[in-house]
């Protein structure tokens, strides 16, 4: 039966609740520059193609380094690199503010605030995930992850950007990097009133052998390797360039008007709340790996009916439906990260989930974008939905060792 127990014996435990809170107000941040930053960009240069090079350079140094932040991870206190992350971005962002507002942020000084902040963003992932299942037991991880990624879409995904869009409209776009600041300053509070958390068992290796280390876990196990691969396929050729397609399929094929493109993306979060709020009220699946898969699996076969939908009402039906399934799948899948893999391997493991998923999202944005002018926007966004989806499929039916972990005995609830 549904409850909103889990929740509540979740949020009684002051560490982890201490985190969520800092982690909720840090992410309504993120939700107000995720507006602030393109129209700050625009403003200062007018020229799209800087917007494209200040939101790269942010996203390089992130892929680039997240190796080293996951082996960093696995070294330190998990809570002492969230705090070192969240001070650092938090004083590159305020520094942009005044420059903001004193008149003098030039595009060469956002970019050099970008690559700084996405270095920082490389050491924030791993540690992120690896330090919940200190927190908690490991019966509440799936709890946990569902009210994180519940107050993640609720925040950074509604709330935040249409705060950003005001803020940007008042009292104008360098307020909102000063008030991200602050939030960050609020998340690093946060981390600073928890008690302090362990530093892993030192390995006695170099810090390149640690990585290999962790590169070779994902290799050897199977449901990492597989789900990893399958789901960084899906995210790059198939959700990542909803970001183009969405407001390709509503304004030139739909001629929808402009309000209804910001509808779709809304849509998107709101089934990212309803999926999270799913997990929180409903129990633990017997068949973790199988359910996650097959909520992935969906997910992008539902191109298939957006892209036919004759009308962009009928198309928010199935981005609400595909928002929920990812989120659901997602849910799962931090907490089989952070109860199966060993918690000194935590961080580095982490570290390339979250390379694949950023590193290829470029490269199928920017493929969408050329593909959809030569052969239409609807087959740009059927076909890959179709390949991807039923190619996971596929790999589900065939490779057992992909759910061996479902066939386990299940451990005893408490």
């Amino acid at each position: 039966m549904a409850s909103l127990t889990p929740m509540r014996e979740v949020l009684s435990n002051r560490q982890f609740a201490l985190l969520w809170g800092g982690q909720t107000v840090s992410q309504f941040g993120d939700g107000i520059i995720s507006v602030a930053l393109p129209l700050l960009v625009l403003a200062i240069t007018r020229n799209a193609t800087d917007l494209g090079l200040v939101v790269a350079a942010r996203l390089v140094p992130t892929v680039l380094f997240l190796l080293l932040g996951g082996a960093v991870t696995d070294r330190v206190s998990r809570r002492l690199a969230m705090l070192t992350s969240d001070a650092s971005r938090a004083a590159i962002t305020a520094s942009l503010g005044v420059l903001g507002l004193s008149g003098s942020l030039n595009l060469t000084e956002l970019l050099v605030g970008s690559i700084l902040f996405g270095t920082f963003d490389a050491l924030f992932y791993p540690s992120s995930t690896a330090l919940v299942p200190e927190l908690i037991a490991p019966e509440q991880l799936t709890s946990s992850n569902s009210l994180s990624r519940f107050s993640r879409a609720f925040a950074g995904g509604l709330i935040g950007p249409i705060t950003g869009g005001v803020i940007a409209s008042t009292i104008g776009t360098s307020w909102s990097l000063i008030i991200d600041a602050g939030t960050f300053v609020v998340s690093a509070g946060c981390l600073l009133a928890m008690r302090s958390t362990p530093r892993p068992e030192a390995s006695g290796t170099s810090m390149v052998s640690e990585i290999k280390e962790g590169l070779s876990y994902c290799r050897k196990t199977p449901w990492i390797i597989w789900s990893i691969g399958v789901a960084g396929l899906a995210n790059a050729f198939v959700f990542s360039p909803f970001a183009v397609l969405l407001p390709l399929l509503f304004k030139r094929t739909l001629h929808a008007p402009n309000w209804m493109v910001g509808v779709g993306f809304a849509a998107i979060g709101l089934g990212g709340l309803v999926g999270a709020l799913v997990m929180i009220v409903l129990p633990r699946p017997k068949r973790r790996v199988r359910t996650m898969w097959l909520a992935w699996c969906t997910a992008p076969l539902l191109a298939v009916p957006f892209g036919l939908a004759p009308s962009a009402w009928v198309a928010l039906l199935f981005v609400f439906v595909a928002g929920m399934l990812v989120m659901m799948g997602n849910v799962l899948w931090g907490t089989l990260m952070q109860s199966e893999v060993p918690k000194e391997l935590l961080g580095r493991v982490s570290s390339v989930d979250w390379m694949v998923s950023l590193g290829l999202a470029p490269v199928g944005v920017a493929i969408a974008g050329v593909v959809s002018g030569m052969v239409g926007i609807r087959v740009t966004i059927i076909v890959p939905g179709l390949v991807v989806g039923v190619t996971a499929l596929l790999a589900l039916a065939a490779v057992r060792s992909v759910t061996a972990i479902d066939r386990r005995l299940p451990a005893p609830e408490v």
